[in-house]
């Protein structure tokens, strides 16, 4: 017979410290873009969006997420450029 696995009662205490983490990385890197803006620290930007959206895409938000209806309803157009001379010398 095999054996049924227990259920822990109170906290998991390695995914409350994961947590935490992920909100101690996401407020230090949103008060790092917000004072780049403002000019107070120079830190590289993308640096601190990519730390944001890592963040954010570990909770399953996604920041940039394109519309289901975009676009102009066209399809897109398939250009050959293998006899083009642009750019050659």
């Amino acid at each position: 017979m095999p054996e049924q696995e227990e259920k822990q009662e109170g906290f998991d205490w390695g995914d409350l410290f994961g947590h935490a983490v992920r909100f101690l990385i996401l407020t230090w890197s949103l008060s790092m873009m917000t004072l780049g803006y403002m000019g107070k620290v120079r830190i590289d930007g993308a640096f601190t969006a990519g730390l944001v959206s890592g963040v954010l895409g570990s909770y399953g938000i996604s920041v940039g997420q394109k519309k289901s209806g975009a676009g102009n309803g066209n399809a897109p157009k398939i250009v050959d450029n293998s006899k083009n001379n642009v750019g050659i010398k």
